[in-house]
């Protein structure tokens, strides 16, 4: 009866990681799906799109969702500005002014402001509940999911994002009786700061993954090795 017992809980448990998402082990291979957000901006950009030619540049710049590479980064601004993007341009300003490797190494956690507040609030929260399908920076590793650095779904009004929060939408559950009203405003309100920091442009350090965080969907279906730049 013991073992009986064993097995069903394994089983209860299984079921519950796989309809409701997993923690994930940050030094594991991280899983990506073969539609990568990188492979999505990456095709618009061959086609000549300027903004997706800068949103290729900083992910390769970064080693975000792909492999970095910062020539072809600055190649890939270079493009961009060249078309009037002006995002593009000042990322080539701050590499002309700093140099392409004068970046600090990432940070991962809630940053400190003057008084030891954690700034902004729902930053933790969004690193361990969310960064596992919308990206520790907002770019999100697989193209289904929106990547909120870029400001994908961020014109809906404050009611229909909590409302995606808090019932769920397509692969992502929802978070209602997971985490309180005041945890998922601050959440969204944190969301709303990663375009912020990409309109910033490659000047600033990014997010590390934390140790463990959840992780969502198609993304747990297999563990595929960050892919390569396109060339």
């Amino acid at each position: 009866m013991r073992a009986l017992a064993r097995i069903a809980l394994g089983v209860s448990i299984a079921f519950q990681l796989s309809a409701c998402g997993m923690w994930w082990d940050a030094g594991d291979t991280a899983g990506f799906s073969p539609e990568s957000t990188f492979r999505k901006f990456f095709a618009r950009a061959e086609s000549g799109d300027a903004e997706s030619q800068n949103a290729v540049g900083y992910m390769l710049y970064h080693g975000e969702g792909v492999q970095m590479d910062r020539t072809q980064a600055q190649s890939w601004f270079r493009r961009a500005a060249e078309r009037g993007n002006a995002r593009a341009q000042r990322n080539l300003a701050i590499i002309a002014a700093h140099g392409p490797f004068a970046q600090s190494a990432p940070h991962g956690g809630p940053r400190l402001d003057a008084s030891g507040n954690d700034v902004p609030p729902g930053e933790a929260l969004y690193l361990t509940f969310c960064s596992g399908c919308h990206g520790v920076n907002g770019i999100s590793a697989y193209e289904h999911s929106p990547s909120f650095a870029f400001g994908e779904r961020l014109d809906k009004n404050d009611a229909a994002l909590m409302r995606s929060l808090r019932e769920g939408i397509q692969e992502m559950p929802g978070w209602d009786g997971k985490l309180s009203r005041r945890e998922l405003t601050e959440v969204m309100s944190f969301v709303r700061r990663l375009r912020d920091r990409y309109d910033a442009g490659v000047g600033q350090p990014l997010r590390a993954a934390p140790a463990y965080y959840y992780l969502f969907g198609p993304m747990e279906a297999r563990r595929l090795g960050m892919p390569p730049a396109l060339r």
